[in-house]
């Protein structure tokens, strides 16, 4: 059975009640996604600007999204 869910390392940025900032290189352009359609947790330690964290999402969003 093929999963369409992908965890990708991004460098978090922001968070706000409805959506996660994210960048997929260190002066990358922002990237927001509703946190209805992914989960991000940090790589290690607490979640803050400029950390690795991972980010779990569907294909398609990722894709539309441009991470993958």
């Amino acid at each position: 059975m093929h999963s369409d869910i992908h965890d990708l390392e991004v460098i978090y940025q922001h968070r706000t009640e409805r959506a996660v900032c994210v960048r997929e290189i260190e002066d990358g352009p922002d990237i927001w996604i509703p946190l209805s359609l992914c989960e991000i947790a940090a790589k290690t330690g607490d979640l803050r600007r400029g950390c690795v964290a991972i980010l779990t999402a569907q294909e398609g969003v990722l894709q539309e999204k441009g991470l993958i």
